[in-house]
């Protein structure tokens, strides 16, 4: 940092330094930056400097980010077939009891739903429903502090999501079964013992879920590509869908959220169906003597 604030230093020539010593992508320089930018601007703020340095940087990004390629579809997402056996799986887990919390298996199908991150999920609480179609994403549970913090991940802060009916069978189901277990049924919606959700009760299951279809592991953040795929695929807008997933800029949203959820072969007839407006098939067969 000392170089940074040099007199004598080009601070271009220090940021493309960096991004060709550790070979990073845009992604990458843009998370290590924004951390650097914000904290240089609260030092405006405190007076200890007049101009924040980063704001004089500009950055050869296509001769110098290294280039990454979106990663396959059937890695990132789960596809209609598998969605459709694991939503059956789930609801025989919850049924028959499962010895890892008992309201895990609701907390998956919850997901789905919502597209809320694990951390969101495993604190969602009932007072977090402020309306019968919505509910209030305000917090988040820290995996390695093991806190629950009143705040999210994103810069975008907290916010609202739309319930739907089956999000609402959810908690209902779980409310249902805390009151069975004589538990508490106005605190936590997925805790059977007032205390958040574990992570590892809803890793646990979705490494489980994809042993059983024989996939590979697709964790919880690939649900939450799942929910948001869905929804570009429903021709949802796309700033609805970038605020009910807390998402700050819409290119965050389309560039690593967005998977085709369908095969192969699903695809090959999507394509076909498509084209068949344009009567290209027609005609082609109509003079295939031409191709002859």
């Amino acid at each position: 940092m000392e170089s940074l604030f040099s007199p004598i230093h080009n601070q271009h020539i220090w940021a493309h330094e960096l991004i060709k010593k550790y070979n990073m992508t845009k992604n990458q320089y843009y998370y290590m930056a924004v951390i650097m930018r914000q904290s240089l601007d609260y030092a405006i703020d405190l007076g200890l400097i007049e101009v924040n340095p980063f704001s004089l940087i500009k950055i050869d990004g296509k001769r110098l980010f290294r280039k990454t390629k979106k990663k396959p579809d059937e890695t990132q997402v789960f596809f209609h077939e598998e969605l459709e056996q694991l939503v059956k799986m789930t609801w025989k887990d919850f049924h028959n009891r499962t010895k890892w919390y008992e309201l895990a298996p609701l907390a998956v199908l919850f997901q789905f739903q919502t597209g809320v991150r694990i951390g969101e999920l495993c604190v969602v609480r009932y007072q977090d429903i402020e309306s019968p179609d919505y509910i209030h994403i305000q917090r988040m549970f820290r995996r390695d502090t093991k806190e629950v913090v009143e705040h999210t991940k994103s810069g975008y802060g907290d916010r609202q999501v739309i319930l739907t009916a089956t999000a609402k069978k959810i908690i209902e189901a779980a409310k249902q079964r805390q009151v069975e277990l004589g538990a508490d049924c106005t605190g936590y919606i997925f805790s059977t013992n007032n205390l958040p959700l574990s992570y590892r009760s809803v890793s646990d299951l979705y490494r489980k879920y994809s042993r059983k279809l024989g996939t590979i592991q697709k964790s919880s953040h690939k649900a939450r590509k799942t929910f948001i795929s869905a929804l570009l695929d429903g021709q949802i807008n796309i700033n609805t869908v970038r605020e009910i997933v807390g998402h700050s800029d819409e290119r965050t949203t389309l560039g690593n959220y967005c998977f085709d959820r369908h095969t192969y072969s699903e695809k090959l007839n999507m394509i076909e169906n498509a084209l068949i407006s344009q009567k290209i098939s027609f005609v082609c067969k109509k003079y295939s003597s031409v191709f002859k």
